[in-house]
């Protein structure tokens, strides 16, 4: 069967090379790689099919590595998102590997759920891979090469701690698992339930109180670790090299949601609240800046979305009120006429505790074209954050027969090729998530994906 050639400027996390590599059709692995500004006849791997100009960036796929694509046997939350439209949202996203959410209506705890997923998801072009839920009664499964999740906190669903000691009691069970956390301590959001915005009911003590006996549980259990959607720089920064420095590879994501948006911007305008509300909240400017820096500087490991689609009208649901019935308007349509006739009450409901959660699977390469532009990551920096290092994640889940992470040899030749001369407006007609909103809607991006193949083959 003939392979797939494809032409242009590749960029792995240690270098970048024009050049061209094949594809086998039938398996979808990358067979050949040849670098060099021209081919000789003898030198070249054939006619390519794929061309791309120099100022086109081809990088080994995408992986996003914490998403919730809602679906579950019980069909419940389909309404929100599916992994029909996930696949989707995905490809448009430039995404070609993502990593699943247990904490859906019946969360993922069993090897006879895990398998329902799994077969659920054969047959997409995305490869899908699930992480089980961790609660107070669960247990490891038998099935090797598994990914748990643990909640600290409530989040959605009924798969969470409330206490140091309920985690310890649970987690004594997976000693030397793979288990990615979702750090919030329980005591001091409630304590701080009643503040008047997100960022105070869910402060920055939350997460630094429950990383600190996260990190002893680590240590005590031997766990190979990973803290999810990391929203704060600081004295967490501080834990976490030091954690590291006593011989253990614990790992971090960060949401473009934490890089994008801060508090400070929100002080300004607070009826944007209801957009970017997400767990662990927002924080300040200096947050913002941190969190950058981190991922630049390989402190953070991974960029990872989050994608936790909800409608507008559950996004808003603090806009549901009698005069908004007696109007027969939805929650965001009263937010929209809020906005127009009485902007200070529409600030003061958008600040009230409303549903966290964003799709961000569809504007995942944008941000990596920000990242460049505006903060001066180079495309290594993105090859590391949104390619290999999610690869590596997968590839101890995965059992082959090729990997993810990289253009090579015995990798899948799945690419994704970022466009960084060709801007794109976030348009709410283009999105591929069912829920159709973005919390990036009508921002501009300086870069756009110019494709994305999977395998071999090219889907956009």
């Amino acid at each position: 069967m003939q392979n797939i050639i494809v032409q242009g400027r590749f960029i792995n996390t240690e270098e970048e090379f024009f050049g061209q590599i094949a594809i086998d059709q039938q398996t979808g692995l990358i067979t050949r790689v040849a670098r060099g500004e021209e081919f000789p006849e003898q030198k070249a791997l054939g006619p390519p099919n794929y061309i791309f100009p120099k100022d086109v960036l081809i990088f080994s796929g995408f992986g996003d590595i914490h998403i919730h694509a809602r679906e579950d046997e019980t069909g419940e939350q389909c309404y929100k998102e599916d992994y029909t439209t996930v696949n989707a949202a995905a490809i448009h996203g430039g995404v070609v590997h993502t990593s699943d959410m247990p904490n859906t209506k019946a969360p993922l705890i069993t090897a006879a759920q895990l398998h329902w997923h799994q077969n659920r998801c054969k047959g997409y072009p995305v490869t899908m891979f699930h992480y089980v839920g961790i609660g107070q009664e669960t247990r490891p499964l038998e099935e090797e090469n598994v990914a748990y999740k643990v909640f600290t906190s409530h989040s959605v669903g009924t798969l969470f701690f409330r206490s140091e000691e309920e985690l310890r009691n649970a987690l004594q069970h997976y000693r030397k698992k793979r288990v990615s956390f979702h750090v919030e301590d329980f005591a001091i959001i409630e304590a701080n339930k009643d503040k008047p915005t997100h960022d105070k009911r869910k402060p920055v003590e939350c997460v630094e109180k429950a990383l600190e006996y996260v990190l002893k549980i680590i240590e005590d259990y031997d766990l190979e670790a990973k803290l999810c959607h990391w929203p704060v720089g600081g004295k967490s920064f501080d834990l976490i090299a030091k954690h590291r420095a006593r011989g253990y590879n614990t790992t971090l994501e960060v949401s473009p949601l934490h890089l994008y948006f801060d508090t400070d911007m929100l002080k300004e305008k607070p009826e944007r609240w209801p957009y970017v509300q997400m767990n662990p909240a927002l924080q300040g400017r200096e947050h913002r800046l941190a969190l950058i820096e981190a991922l630049r500087n390989g402190f953070i490991q991974y960029l990872a979305t989050d994608h936790a689609p909800h409608t507008l009208d559950e996004k808003f649901k603090q806009f549901k009120t009698e005069e908004q019935e007696a109007l027969e308007m939805t929650p965001k349509e009263y937010y929209l006429h809020l906005q127009k006739t009485n902007i200070e009450e529409c600030r003061r409901l958008a600040c009230l505790d409303g549903t966290s959660g964003t799709p961000q699977l569809d504007t995942y390469g944008l941000i990596a074209t920000w990242l460049m532009k505006e903060h001066k990551f180079t495309p290594q920096d993105i090859a590391r954050v949104c390619a290999e290092n999610p690869g590596t994640f997968v590839n101890q889940l995965h059992p082959g027969p090729g990997k993810f992470g990289r253009i090579d040899v015995g990798y899948y030749g799945s690419l994704t090729i970022l466009d960084t001369t060709k801007t794109t407006t976030v348009r709410r007609e283009d999105l591929q998530t069912k829920v159709r909103w973005s919390p990036f809607e009508n921002m501009t991006f300086p870069g756009s994906v110019a494709a994305t193949f999977i395998k071999g083959i090219r889907y956009s």
